[in-house]
């Protein structure tokens, strides 16, 4: 499992430092950031194997970032695992609807979390990104 990269953007220090955790002991490498902007900026330069996508952003929502990650050629195939307190019905439509690939309401069960994430990169080969 070494060498995956998942992108948390994600607003809330607590949620964030949770994520990392969990998944860091996974063998995941977690890249983290605070808001749309940056968090965009990170999928187009990173190509994470995965995004944990909080909808609640300051700079620029989830939904909007997720609708450039989808519009991009080189960020389209990346999975994303949108998480959210807002978890409601017309919630979870409009992740469908956005094509996110995974949602999970707040609060979550970190178990939870590392199951969704190995279903949806788990049978993916790492992703070898050169810097540079």
């Amino acid at each position: 499992m070494s060498n995956r990269r998942v992108l948390v953007v994600e607003d809330a220090f607590a949620t964030r430092r949770l994520v990392e955790l969990s998944l860091t002991i996974e063998g995941f490498e977690v890249v983290e950031r605070e808001d749309g902007p940056s968090g965009l900026e990170a999928a187009m330069t990173l190509i994470p194997d995965l995004i944990v996508l909080d909808i609640a952003l300051p700079g620029m929502d989830g939904w909007k970032l997720l609708s450039h990650i989808r519009a991009d050629p080189k960020t389209e195939h990346i999975p994303v695992l949108v998480i959210t307190a807002h978890d409601t019905a017309e919630t979870r439509t409009k992740a469908d609807h956005s094509l996110a690939d995974g949602f999970l309401g707040k609060p979550f069960d970190l178990d939870q979390l590392r199951n969704e994430v190995n279903k949806l990169i788990g049978s993916r080969e790492p992703h070898i990104t050169q810097v540079g």
